[in-house]
Order: C-alpha cells, then structure tokens, then sequence
C-alpha cells in the first residue's frame, strides 16, 4: 500500500523535506519499518523493550527540547521563533507527559527517569545534534532535527491509518495515538513548513550534499535508537 493511499500528505513528498526523505532511500524505510515500530503496531514488542526504550526517549526529549530552544536563539524571524517555541511547548507539555504517565504505570517517578544512565544510542544522537546546532547555521540545526520530527509523524499517521494495527488491548495504542494524531502532525506540518522556508533564504540547493550527509546521519542514528536502553536499568 503506498504512502498517500493511506494518508494524502503531499507536503511530506513536497520541498527540501521530501527530497531529503527520498534521498535517504533504504536508511529511511529502515527507520519507519523497524521491528520495534512493527512490534508497537501489533502489540508483541515486549514491555521490558519498551520500558527501557521509553526512560531512553524521555531523556532524549529533554536534549531535544534543548536543541529546539537554540533554534529559537538562532531564529532570525519571529515566525522562525514562534515555530520553534510551539515544537518545545508540545516537546514538555505532552510528550514529556505521556513518557511520565506511562513509566508511573510502571511505578516509576520522575525522579527514577532522570537517575537512570543514558544509553550510547542516546549519548551519540543527541550529542550529534547538539554539536551541529551549535556549530553550523539554523538551517544545518533543523535538518539535523528533521529526521525525528518527520519520522514520528509519519511512523504515527502510518499506524493510525493502517486498518492492520492492532487497536483493541494493544498496550502501545496510546503512543500511536499521540504520534499520529492531529496536534502532533499539526506541529509536524509546521515544522515542514519551516524547513522549507529555511531552505530558499539559506541556500539549501547550493549546500545540499551537506545537509543530506547530516540528514542521513541523524536518520540512522534515529534507526540505532530503537534499541537504546536495551543493556540498561529500569
């Protein structure tokens, strides 16, 4: 089933996003089609992998907000920086608070998530991110977060269109449900919009070599991630 059979997305295929997608070919459908995503989708991914990955993630998210924030110092526009205040609103009011209510379940507070070691998978990416942030452009920066942003959206709207992902007892379906669902998508779509706006007023066509190298590292990096925490402590 293709992509716009089961959600008609044309931005997503559209601009600098879609040809850096495109581009990325088999590093890009090994990130959306792991077995993990699969295991989410029909509710066998072991909890004990998704616990460890989720005190993971909730520690990525926080250097995530982070490199969000320096998008908003480097912002040039305050549309720029109105865009990326909205994606670190929705980073710490929601899905910081969906990690927080899923590992009390558990019966994990926060202050068990911020004690727990981060993973290499985890110390690699975001410092990855970070260290792009700070030395290269705004536009550099936001590529380097596109893969995440994009990708969950994509991995979300996939499995929430998809009639196949299990609903009913699917101990995953509220993760699903974040990530495919319209607030989420709408940040995504604003934050497509940003990057493509970023793209025409910083040159990407003349530098775009580069920015696919850092796309398609943070993609791969965004792959390795979904076996982050898997040798950790819960």
């Amino acid at each position: 089933m293709s992509w716009i059979a089961e959600r008609d997305w044309p931005i997503l295929e559209q601009g600098l996003a879609g040809r850096l997608r495109r581009d990325c070919g088999a590093d890009w459908e090994r990130f959306i089609h792991h077995p993990f995503v699969r295991g989410m989708a029909d509710g066998t991914l072991p909890q004990a992998d998704f616990q460890r990955f989720l005190v993971q993630d909730y520690l990525y998210l926080i250097q995530y907000a982070r490199a969000y924030a320096l998008a908003i110092y480097k912002a040039d526009t305050m549309e720029g920086m109105r865009s990326a205040s909205a994606i670190v609103s929705g980073l710490l009011d929601t899905e910081l608070a969906l990690h927080i209510a899923y590992c009390a379940g558990w019966g994990l507070g926060v202050d068990d998530l911020h004690n727990q070691p981060e993973s290499l998978e985890l110390l690699a990416y975001t410092r990855f991110i970070l260290d792009r942030g700070q030395t290269g452009d705004l536009l550099d920066l936001i590529v380097t977060l596109a893969p995440c942003l994009i990708g969950y959206g994509e991995i979300g709207a996939r499995l929430l269109a998809d009639p196949a992902t299990r609903r009913e007892g699917n101990p995953y379906w509220d993760w699903i449900a974040l990530y495919g669902g319209e607030k989420f998508i709408g940040l995504v779509n604003a934050g497509l919009r940003t990057l493509e706006s970023l793209g025409a007023r910083y040159g990407a066509e003349g530098r775009y070599p580069a920015l696919l190298a850092e796309f398609r590292t943070a993609v791969k990096l965004e792959a390795a991630f979904w076996n982050a925490g898997r040798s950790g402590m819960l």
